[in-house]
């Protein structure tokens, strides 16, 4: 028989409870999921006041309710959430005329406050906005379908609060929020956009576009390279783009336009102005210099033999 930890289900209430008993990858790490669960409330339902262990998101689906904490009471609708933070006391209640259902998580983890200012709680605003509850309401329930107590269910738990929170994240994101105020080494966001480049070059690439592949601003990108590689990544662009074309031109007898086209250049007139501004001579003069010292090598090689 497979065991299930703290599995409630009805016509009405889900709730998957007692979480932390079972986790057997998740002690003391970022964020350990303790419990979840969705209910249709009656009218007048009322809980609390209560002090949690536990962080806790309630994700208001339908209807109407109000939540209490610090003294302060907000009324919430379709498409908000309230969160619950460790030792706070609490109180919320369905409306008596058109009583809320909603979802919750709770979870704890020594990452769990940056998550919830991730997603747009702050001290003192307990309440945000969810645009993609449909989204939401689907990793609750794969939560509470991956009920049993295996590592691999536990793993998928995880999987689908990491979901979650990362939708509510979206949903609540700024311009201030941009790299979600996490800053990551500079060569990490170097070599995504090296790697990028080796692999896209022969395109028509602009800077913005590695920027939004990364998921860091044109300005944050420019910044990074000039602090790693001493140039921006449009020069660093410029320099592979041509760096590769002289290589053509040694290695190969393609037409220059041809070349021009394979290193991302739609114009041969712009590449032979960029190739000469680098080279000083142009593409046909530098692979005919290329055959001329070819031939003087061999040549040399030839006439040494006989020596």
């Amino acid at each position: 028989m497979v065991r299930k930890v703290g599995l409630t289900d009805s016509v009405g209430f889900a709730c998957l409870e007692d979480l932390q008993l079972s986790n057997s990858y998740m002690w003391g790490t970022a964020i350990s999921l303790d419990y979840c669960g969705r209910e249709d409330c009656i009218k007048g339902w009322k809980f609390g006041p209560y002090v949690r262990e536990s962080y806790v998101i309630h994700m208001v689906k339908k209807g109407k309710g109000t939540f209490t904490i610090a003294g302060k009471t907000y009324e919430l609708g379709p498409g908000q959430a309230f969160i619950i933070r460790p030792g706070e006391e609490t109180t919320y209640r369905a409306d008596d005329d058109d009583p809320w259902s909603y979802m919750w998580v709770g979870f704890h983890g020594y990452r769990a406050e940056d998550f919830i200012e991730a997603m747009g709680y702050v001290k003192g605003s307990p309440i945000i906005k969810i645009e993609q509850m449909d989204m939401c309401a689907e990793c609750i329930n794969k939560m509470l379908e991956y009920s049993q107590i295996t590592r691999i269910n536990e793993v998928k738990r995880m999987s689908a609060l990491m979901l979650l929170f990362a939708t509510i994240m979206e949903d609540n994101a700024s311009d201030a929020q941009e790299s979600d105020n996490i800053e990551y080494p500079s060569k990490i966001y170097v070599k995504a956009a090296v790697d990028f480049i080796t692999e896209k070059y022969m395109n028509k690439i602009k800077i913005d576009d590695i920027a939004d592949f990364i998921g860091i601003s044109r300005s944050h990108l420019t910044g990074s390279f000039k602090k790693e590689m001493g140039v921006s990544p449009q020069e660093y662009l410029i320099n592979f783009r041509l760096e590769k074309a002289a290589s053509l031109l040694r290695s190969s007898k393609e037409q220059i336009n041809i070349i021009a086209y394979q290193c991302g250049y739609e114009d041969s007139l712009s590449f032979s102005k960029a190739f000469k501004q680098k080279f000083g001579m142009s593409p046909k003069s530098f692979r005919n210099l290329e055959v001329e010292l070819e031939t003087n090598d061999a040549k040399f090689g030839h006439e040494a033999s006989k020596l």
